[in-house]
């Protein structure tokens, strides 16, 4: 997407404001305001003033209270909320002000006396305005029902028997009203909207409400509604579309009902709308639409007598998914597509004033659609909580040079339609020998966060040696965490909210589905955590009853402590995860679902295919009471059925049996592009063995440290920089990939999609360091040991390649590379006891002498034990040890 189109949206959006007011409740405003509208927030108030800005910069003033007049009840005015409607429904109407009768702090509405809201409005230009408002009760009781409103301009009735609804999810089933009236010169317009209670029916009460309220547009029963894609949906699909694709969208809308044509505008900008058609048909197909833009369009409807009634400007993007293997409800990120590149060239932070080539430059100062490259490898150590604010960042850790990029000394969270890549997150203890120190315990303690996040995902990240979790999902919606190693999060770490003594080594708390949407947590490993391995965070929603959906499948979890999966959700679906005990293991649920009597409402788990690995080695499988159960407290009452034989929801993945699942994860998981290190290393081939190596300091729990020095510690990274030519033209992708695609080295490229797979130029190339990728020099042969990239099957594993230039024998792979510059990628696939995994490795051929060694003894690849693999860093890549270590020292790239 052009981030210039993003920036349209806002424009226009801005240049509608101020025909275009949004009543909201005291200090929910940033959440709770409809797009396109200026929010108006009203406390417990005897009258509110607001002024806004017209289109032509004249000044519109506005005052609310309540109508005093003989008769009516009220002295004050107040805006409220339906929380579950105004934050997941419909932000316009799920808020309202209303008029109150205030005394001591505490309001109440009559019963017995009609009540109304008065707007005094100033500075309107002289001649004739229309004014349409919404009405729709906020309040949860349904029946039976509210008085219809009176609506009067300058004391004159205009309009009567406006329906009032209650809790309507859309525009067009609110109830509403459309006037229109004359202002004059130096005069107030004076419109009142008062209930009119009828002699022998009964109410709720006598409130009248107003949700919004829209000047000088034309009357919303005359033009098109509720239209599909949703207006403002960036993840657009059609209706009956794959799980991972967009589909041939078709547009729809409610005709308006007077509406005998309707007029389709369509186009990439919102000023700039082109008639398309114009159809006695409420649809309509568009033709070759692309995934990179935003679409605006509009609904122009035609009545019988020819009339054309202008419709509202309404915008969407097909979906596309993140990068090739991302799953889950989070898998449609849009992350940085179609935005700049920023390079971060220095490992400093300073929190009070970001310097240009940080990181924290480019999360917070930095607008608009961006992706995030390295060009600097090694430790950045955070002065702060740094907490990206905005959408669409995509951070490219798989960019950065030698051993890429390892986050230290407070947390860090990503947002929402965010992309995040291939980073390490190693808090570590809040102080020193001596203890914690009160400034360090201050910047935060967990790891990395995706709170309130919403199609957003997070891949092959590690996370380690956190005192509070180390990753965190509360309140998030459609998320995915996949193939992230959390591990050896400080056990007994003096937390400060739990005391020197407790122990709160703790994996992960996640949301999800909060609101709307699923999380997704599949295929990660989570190693020597004692407990919260998962810690599921359903949540309550603005009613009060049990929120969240989780999706949890395929993971691996070993050498818990005192606590495995548990908490509660709405909705789990718990498949196929694999728990291996540990020494330090000293409980047998996999899945306790708590139910703590805290809402209203059910939760239930639909628990199946779960393996639980004992110490002998042993295989227990899914049993309630026996590897799960539910647990009753607070005063719960169980009405319902908490476990449940059919899945919940669709998990768009490949769901993998538990024991594919343990094989497949153990071979790719964690930040292991550009640099496998070694402490993640440990963690997977602690888990293969079902060993440990490790003792906390302070409890002495086998794998369970309680400090980082009690494990590696922050060994030193050599700190590797970018040479000035390895990018010429600064747009992200090296100068040797763009030559080997035929791309510019010149002149920016990194939005283009000339194969239009949806994938702009600068994706194709961080999907490509997404995977193994090696260096080799033109003519000569490259040996690759394959078991570090199986390591969760066994030497008795069979390889398998497909692709020119290839050949396995044992478990080496063997490439003979061309001459010219060029890169490769070959399909490997291991395969043992019935279980297969199948990998890409990418290698470029640099076309020149490097002094790479070739392979010994000549061509033969059964001769090749002491031939050497380079990666892409310019490093030796050992064939003797399981996982990726470096040999030779740094080499800055050409």
């Amino acid at each position: 997407m052009k981030k210039e189109l993003i920036y349209a949206l806002l424009l226009c959006s801005a240049s509608a404001m101020a025909q275009r007011i949004d009543f909201n409740t005291p200090n929910q405003s940033k959440t709770t305001t409809e797009e396109g509208f200026q929010p108006w927030e009203v406390a417990r108030v005897e009258s509110a003033e607001q002024e806004f800005t017209a289109d032509d910069g004249s000044t519109v003033t506005i005052k609310v209270e309540s109508v005093k007049a003989p008769g009516y009840a009220g002295n004050a005015v107040y805006c409220n909320w339906w929380k579950d409607g105004a934050k997941s429904k419909n932000q316009l109407i799920g808020d309202a002000i209303f008029p109150i009768i205030l005394e001591d702090g505490n309001y109440s509405p009559s019963t017995t006396e009609p009540m109304g809201l008065r707007f005094t409005i100033s500075g309107l230009k002289p001649g004739e305005h229309s004014l349409a408002a919404y009405h729709n009760n906020v309040d949860g009781k349904m029946t039976p029902g509210y008085p219809m409103l009176k609506v009067l301009v300058n004391g004159t009735a205009v309009l009567e028997d406006v329906e009032q609804t209650i809790r309507q999810e859309s525009n067009s089933l609110s109830g509403m009203s459309y006037i229109k009236f004359v202002a004059e010169e130096g005069r107030d317009v004076v419109v009142e909207y008062v209930s009119d209670p009828k002699s022998g029916m009964e109410y709720i009460n006598n409130y009248a409400v107003v949700n919004a309220l829209i000047f000088d547009r034309p009357n919303p029963k005359t033009t098109a509604s509720d239209p599909y894609p949703a207006n403002l949906d960036m993840h657009a699909a059609a209706v009956d579309a794959p799980d991972n694709e967009a589909g041939d969208i078709v547009l729809t809308w409610k005709p308006a009902s007077s509406a005998v044509r309707h007029h389709v505008m369509f186009g990439t900008s919102p000023d700039n709308l082109t008639e398309m058609i114009a159809t006695t048909e409420a649809q309509y197909a568009p033709q070759g639409i692309s995934t990179h833009n935003v679409y605006y369009w509009r609904i122009d409807e035609e009545d019988a007598a020819g009339n054309r009634y202008e419709g509202d400007v309404w915008s969407f993007r097909p979906r596309h998914l993140a990068f090739p293997g991302a799953e889950g409800y989070g898998r449609f990120a849009i992350g940085g597509r179609g935005g700049v590149v920023y390079h971060v060239t220095s490992l400093d932070d300073d929190v009070d004033n970001p310097q240009p080539g940080t990181f924290r430059y480019g999360l917070t100062k930095v607008a608009g659609p961006r992706t995030i490259v390295f060009d600097v490898s090694g430790y950045i150590t955070l002065k702060g909580r740094l907490t990206c604010s905005d959408k669409y960042v995509t951070i490219a850790g798989q960019t950065a040079p030698g051993e890429g990029i390892t986050f230290r000394g407070a947390p860090l969270g990503v947002n929402s339609d965010g992309i995040t890549r291939f980073i390490r997150s190693y808090r570590g203890y809040a102080g020193d020998q001596n203890g914690p120190i009160e400034a360090e315990q201050n910047k935060g303690l967990d790891g990395l966060g995706l709170a309130g996040g919403d199609h957003a995902i997070v891949d092959h990240c590690s996370v380690s040696w956190t005192t509070d979790e180390a990753f965190s999902s509360r309140g998030a919606k459609s998320i995915t965490l996949q193939r992230t190693l959390l591990s050896e999060s400080l056990n007994c770490a003096d937390h400060p909210n739990y005391g020197s003594g407790a122990q709160h080594g703790y994996a992960a708390t996640i949301g999800g589905g909060q609101g709307s949407g699923v999380g997704s947590f599949h295929h990660n490993l989570l190693a020597h955590n004692e407990g919260r391995n998962w810690s599921l965070s359903g949540g309550l929603t603005g009613s009060g009853f049990y929120d969240g959906a989780h999706d949890v499948f395929n993971n691996v979890v070993y050498n818990w402590g005192g606590r495995a999966t548990d908490g509660g959700s709405h909705e789990i679906n718990f498949v196929n995860n694999y728990y291996k005990k540990g020494p330090s293991t000293r409980q047998n649920y996999l899945l306790n679902l708590q139910l703590e009597g805290t809402g209203q409402g059910t939760q239930s788990a639909y628990v199946s295919g779960n393996i639980r690995e004992e110490l002998n080695g042993n295989k227990v499988y899914d049993k309630e009471s026996t590897t799960y159960r539910y647990s009753l407290s607070g005063g719960q009452e169980l009405n319902w059925e908490p476990f449940v034989s059919e899945p919940f929801f669709p998990s768009y993945a490949t769901i993998e049996s538990a024991e594919q699942a343990y094989r497949n994860v153990l071979s790719d998981v964690g930040c292991n592009q550009p640099f496998f290190n070694s402490h993640d290393a440990r963690m997977v081939s602690e888990t293969v063995s079902g060993t440990t190596s490790k003792v906390g300091s302070k409890t002495g729990k086998k794998g369970l440290i309680d400090r980082e020095w009690d494990s590696e510690g922050y060994v030193d990274i050599p700190e590797v920089r970018r040479s000035a030519d390895f990018d010429t033209d600064l747009d992200g992708m090296p100068d040797w990939w763009e030559r080997t695609h035929g791309l510019s080295v010149t002149s920016p490229d990194n939005n283009s999609d000339n194969d239009n797979d949806g994938y702009t130029a600068l994706e194709e190339y961080l999907n490509w360091m997404a995977q193994p990728h090696y260096e080799v020099a033109g003519g000569k042969m490259l040996a690759i040991d394959l078991m570090p990239l199986f390591a969760g099957y066994s030497s008795a594993a069979a390889f398998s390649v497909s692709g020119a230039g290839a050949a396995v024998s044992g478990s080496t792979l063997t490439v003979t590379a061309p001459v010219e510059e060029s890169v490769m990628s070959f399909e490997v696939k291991c395969e043992e006891g019935g279980y297969s995994f199948t990998r890409t490795v990418n290698v470029y051929v640099n076309g020149i002498s490097t002094g790479i060694t070739e392979i010994a003894n000549g061509s033969d690849p059964d001769n090749a034990a002491d031939a050497a693999a380079y990666n892409l860093n310019g490093q030796r890549v050992s064939r003797s040890a399981r996982g990726i270590v470096i040999i030779n020292g740094k080499k800055v790239i050409k």
